[in-house]
């Protein structure tokens, strides 16, 4: 559940690191914990049956009662090893041991592999903190080498130099990404422009943020702006060649019109700003003249075109109670919003309507100047083109002012390997079950006693008894040693008055106890079903054993009626 939850996160914020860390330090804990509570509670259990299969010395019967430390088993595997037979031939018990000790390392492994089906790397999408950034100052058309106040003339220059900047920036289809939902990482050394519907009717570019310490660190932010241009051909009836200094076109009215244009080389592109553009507050009217050059362009052409800057959409986010910043410190008034849309058309003006026109020529062949014959909806591509690089250049490139807002810092996600941690969630149940069942099923021949040491200390009292007053302080290696020829198992003895061996009899109560192999009791097997107590002692008589056994009996009725409630 914890990788599940983290995992499908797209980032996560400090607290939330902080958190996952330490939900995954719990859950190993637990995880680890738990395994080690359940093998341990599995080998108190199967103790039972392995002191009850034979008899062994009090070295292995020692070892065996604390076979839940994984260091006593090491002890016991070393301790039965068979005299005279090569190292790696193991005996039963010594393969039992191996046994258990791999599947406490495979469990633990597991435990420690889920650790590497997981990891913290860079998130795909940014984290934000409020502070202090820098946005692009779009008040006026400037670069930052050029003076303060620049002029009409100097604000147009920089909008051409702008869009000759951003040719070589990203152009891909829309939409725009973080505009809706988490925020996207931006291009900083490559600035993108967003092509909008199949044909690209207009363009779009989303301001990036910087970090204001890293500004390698971007976003794309929530301002964007857009530009749409809308071209049409007219027919060309004199001039265009590259040789003549004018061009007559026929206008949407019909008439002829003659229009001065400068020198250019045939085949080439001229595109021509209108000053004075009427076609709306923030729209540019522009022309376009193809140059004739006699081979891969026959006869000129001629455009007009009309291309519209939105307004800076997405400035809200950015307003904050308080704070002296408004909506105007985003946004680019409508002034230069006409200067940005004309900007491939800015460049010479000319003597004759210096007032009303500038020109911009292009090479043959340059991408603005394509070395074939151009059509309507190609110059209107190459006038949004050019306007939405504009501004993107002045993103990038240009003066910037500080403001408050948020700004992008590196955020961290969890990627999970479902596969690999899949199967160790799974497989380790898998192991857990497989072995409480073998567990159950091989102990369940023998009687598992209470691990009370108590209990453990009334069921070695035959042995013990033979220390006499002495041995308080010995160790239960020290007590082997003291009786090395003494073999015992785990087993049972029947009451005196059985006369059939194994005889299912619920007045008859066998009693458990430590068997030594001089008695003579021989191997005995699996324990009989039935009844197990202790014998009478010596000073106890019939009237006070039967006393006893009614008690003991009563007792477990009432826990039986308990445990039916």
């Amino acid at each position: 559940m914890c990788l599940g939850v983290f995992g499908g996160m797209l980032k996560m914020t400090v607290s939330e690191i902080k958190l996952f860390n330490a939900l995954i330090v719990l859950f190993s804990l637990f995880l680890g914990n738990n395994l080690s509570g359940t093998l341990r509670e599995f080998a108190l259990m199967f103790r039972w049956r392995l002191l009850a299969s034979k008899y062994r010395s009090l070295e292995e019967f020692d070892l065996l009662l604390s076979c839940e430390s994984l260091r006593k088993v090491l002890r016991l595997f070393w301790a039965t090893r068979t005299r005279g037979r090569l190292w790696f031939r193991f005996n039963r018990t010594q393969c039992l041991c191996a046994l258990w000790l791999f599947i406490n390392m495979c469990l633990q492994v597991l435990v420690a592999l889920l650790g590497v089906t997981y990891n913290l790397e860079t998130a795909k999408h940014p984290g934000v903190q409020f502070g202090l950034l820098s946005v692009a100052n779009l008040t006026e058309i400037n670069d930052i080498w050029s003076a303060d106040n620049p002029d009409l003339m100097s604000q147009l220059g920089s909008a051409n130099s702008y869009g000759i900047q951003g040719q070589d920036y990203n152009f891909i289809t829309g939409p725009v990404p973080g505009q809706t939902g988490p925020w996207a990482f931006g291009t900083p050394s490559t600035p993108t422009v967003y092509g909008n519907g199949p044909d690209w009717t207009s363009m779009t570019y989303a301001f990036q943020d910087a970090n204001p310490r890293n500004t390698a660190i971007t976003l794309i932010s929530h301002r964007n702006i857009t530009t749409e241009a809308t071209c049409k051909a007219h027919r060309v009836t004199d001039g265009g060649d590259g040789i003549a200094s004018y061009v007559t076109y026929i206008d949407d009215l019909g008439s002829p019109v003659t229009l001065e244009i400068p020198f250019t080389d045939p085949g080439a592109m001229v595109y021509i700003g209108v000053l004075n553009s009427t076609c709306g507050p923030r729209c540019t009217q522009l022309m376009a003249l193809q140059t004739s050059n006699g081979e891969t362009i026959p006869t000129p052409s001629f455009y007009s075109c009309n291309n519209t800057l939105s307004a800076v959409e997405g400035v809200e986010s950015y307003l904050f109670p308080g704070l002296p910043q408004n909506e105007a410190t985003f946004q680019l008034a409508d002034k230069e919003a006409r200067i940005i849309a004309g900007a491939i058309g800015w460049s010479v003006p000319t003597s004759v309507n210096a007032s009303a026109y500038q020109y911009a020529r292009y090479t043959p062949s340059s991408y603005w100047s394509p070395n074939h014959p151009t059509s309507a909806y190609q110059v209107g591509q190459r006038v949004m083109e050019f306007a939405a690089q504009a501004v993107a250049a002045l993103d990038y490139n240009g003066p910037q002012r500080n403001v408050t807002g948020w700004y992008p810092v590196l955020a961290q996600s969890v990627t999970v390997e479902w596969p690999w941690a899949g199967a160790i969630l799974g497989l380790v149940p898998v192991v857990q079950l497989i072995a409480s069942v073998c567990v159950i099923l091989w102990s369940n021949t023998a009687i598992i006693r209470d691990e009370s040491h108590l209990s453990t200390a009334r069921l070695l009292r035959p042995l013990v008894q033979k220390l006499g007053n002495k041995g308080c302080l010995l160790s239960g290696e020290e007590i082997a040693e003291t009786f090395p020829d003494v073999r015992v198992k785990y087993g049972w003895r029947e009451p005196d008055d059985l006369v059939f061996r194994n005889e299912i009899d619920s007045r008859t109560v066998r009693h458990v106890d430590i068997l030594e192999e001089q008695e003579g009791l021989g191997k005995q097997g699996i324990m009989p079903a039935g009844f197990y107590d202790g014998l009478p002692s010596d000073e106890d008589d019939d009237d006070v054993l039967d006393e006893r056994t009614r008690l003991l009996r009563r007792r477990r009725r009432r826990k039986r009626r308990r445990s039916t409630v």
